[in-house]
């Protein structure tokens, strides 16, 4: 009798651990952004970001000046492949960085415009 209380208490004990477990994997998918970025120049003072995104959540993309003054910020909240573009002729020549960020991935690029 006291062998199967134990059996029957370490099934229980057993099924709640999964069940936990497998709701905090759960939980951990749908907060994770998944992204792929690629941060390229062109020749006409263009700059483009690419992004793909899969699962929820925001990305940002910021652009500042060698001074570290934000010149741009923005969000894209889709979950599909994005590619923006921006137009850099105003701006005087100087070192500029690019960051694409989520709360699990940052990548930064330094572009040089003569």
């Amino acid at each position: 009798m006291k062998a199967s209380l134990k059996f029957l208490a370490v099934v229980a004990f057993t099924t709640v651990a999964n069940v936990a477990l497998a709701n905090v994997d759960k939980a951990d998918k749908e907060k994770s952004v998944e992204v792929k970025a690629q941060i390229f120049p062109s020749k006409n003072d263009m700059i483009y970001v690419q992004l793909e995104k899969a699962g929820r959540g925001k990305v940002l993309i910021k652009i500042s000046d060698q001074n570290g003054h934000v010149l741009h910020s923005e969000s894209v909240k889709e979950e599909v492949k994005t590619l923006k573009r921006f137009d850099i002729s105003n701006l005087p020549a100087g070192s500029y960085f690019y960051e694409v960020s989520s709360e699990f991935y940052t990548l930064k690029k330094k572009i040089d415009k003569e």
